[in-house]
């Protein structure tokens, strides 16, 4: 519940500003402590940043996106908590999702698209959010992956 609340405050303040963007992935349900997300803001047409929140927590960290790189044959890029010393993760796109490769244990996980506009529900509609997996994989290449 208090996730839903923090993007709509969030889509709010950014409702003024016509040219952001952002696409979500995640695993887990929501409100759980299994629940993961990564969310991409893009503003200006321009990568602006990386979101990730874990958990029943009410608060997310920006990730330090450090560059190209590449996960099982396929083109992506690579990100860091902020605290230093901090391990990366290796983010690609893929058929089903995007794989998240953790550099220090070389595990992997699949996120999925997560839908912020769930059909028939006009009262939840994000005017920034991707309409479809299509357009989310799309801007994730676009502004991301170079």
């Amino acid at each position: 519940m208090f996730k839903s609340l923090l993007l709509v405050s969030v889509l709010l303040f950014y409702r003024l500003d016509p040219d952001v963007k952002v696409a979500t992935w995640s695993i887990g349900k929501p409100d759980t402590d299994a629940y993961e997300s990564l969310s991409f803001w893009i503003k200006d047409n321009h990568r602006a940043y990386i979101r990730y929140a874990h958990g029943k927590s009410e608060e997310d960290t920006e990730l330090k996106w450090i560059g190209p790189d590449a996960s099982a044959g396929h083109p992506g890029f690579r990100v860091s908590m902020p605290r230093s010393g901090a391990c990366c993760w290796v983010i690609a796109p893929d058929s089903v999702g995007i794989a998240v490769t953790d550099r220090r244990t070389n595990s992997t996980r699949t996120f999925y698209w997560e839908d912020a506009n769930p059909s028939g529900d006009s009262t939840n509609d994000c005017a920034i959010c991707a309409r479809t997996e299509k357009q989310a994989q799309s801007w994730l290449r676009r502004y991301f992956l170079r």
